[in-house]
């Protein structure tokens, strides 16, 4: 954060025009460093590291960071090395995502193609959440704690212990981001948190029959569901796909309150009982499908409430 401040790299500057901007103050946006370093120097410190996740890791941290460093990367270009690091990874460590009981069973090209396609879209989901003090690392801290209970359940030492790296570095990046927003995640920290959670998620839900494949999909709701409303929300108004707005439901709940922090607290407890139930009905495939709809469905009534208060 001293270097960021110190050379003025990685800055997020309050006169690039940001729709999704609430903060007035030039801030630091190299949070996702810290957390990169921590997965990096403790995964080399272990002789049965997988290389292609660490490969991985840095070929998605590396499409948002050089976004934090230039501001001028194309979002297209963004995908192309998100989809290159999320290749290596779903190819080099078998996360592909076949298994959908009690619904369908996919071939292998094509759960390929759903892993590719939902590791991708967790880490754009995660970037669109990262808004406001807390919302994006608070809400990792969560699913990393329901993976690693999950983990620990089924006694899966990779995801378990993942997962508590996922934890601990979050916590100490949170430390900084809240309340005060002292130091932000950027783009390269909110792809990389989206892409090792999406990643522990299939390999946990493929690999292990202890638990149900839309276990993933019930705790990963919120940042899901989210970019599939505003995409749709966009089309709808014919607006691009791609460009930032106002009308995410944490920015609503923003214009109502005009508090950031308690904006991503309020969030959180949103999440909070979906979360505990995702975790207590791990092996049942409709109760999930069922906390992921009541979710949407709690969600859209929230979001009509507060489009129509606020406008």
């Amino acid at each position: 954060m001293l270097i960021s401040k110190k050379f003025h790299i990685f800055i997020d500057k309050i006169d690039n025009l940001k729709p999704q901007r609430f903060h007035n103050i030039p801030t630091s946006r190299a949070g996702g460093i810290g957390i990169f370093v921590s997965f990096f120097i403790i995964f080399l410190i272990f002789k049965d590291t997988n290389l292609y996740f660490l490969l991985a890791i840095a070929i998605v941290f590396c499409s948002g960071l050089l976004e934090d460093f230039s501001t001028s990367l194309s979002p297209k270009a963004r995908l192309y090395i998100q989809l290159l690091g999320s290749a290596i990874a779903v190819f080099g460590m078998q996360a592909s995502i076949t298994n959908l009981s009690p619904i369908i069973t996919l071939p292998y090209f094509a759960g390929i193609a759903l892993a590719l396609f939902g590791i991708v879209g967790v880490c754009n989901a995660m970037n669109i959440i990262d808004g406001f003090n807390g919302l994006a690392g608070g809400f990792s801290l969560m699913v990393f704690l329901c993976i690693a209970i999950v983990a620990f359940i089924l006694k899966v030492d990779f995801i378990f212990f993942t997962s508590i790296i996922g934890i601990a570095s979050t916590m100490g990046f949170l430390a900084l981001n809240f309340p005060k927003g002292k130091i932000f995640l950027g783009d390269g920290g909110a792809y990389m948190l989206g892409f090792i959670i999406a990643l522990l998620l299939a390999i946990l839900a493929q690999k292990n029959v202890g638990i149900s494949a839309w276990f993933g999909l019930a705790v990963m709701i919120y940042p899901v569901w989210e970019v599939i409303y505003s995409m749709i929300r966009r089309v709808l108004n014919k607006k691009s796909t791609t460009e930032p707005d106002k009308e995410h439901l944490h920015t609503l709940i923003y214009s109502k309150i005009k508090n950031n922090p308690l904006t991503a607290t309020l969030i959180w407890l949103f999440n909070l009982p979906f979360m505990v139930l995702a975790v207590v009905f791990m092996h049942d495939d409709w109760i999930l499908i069922g906390i992921s709809i009541a979710f949407i469905i709690i969600y859209m009534l929230i979001y009509k409430k507060l489009l129509s208060s606020n406008s």
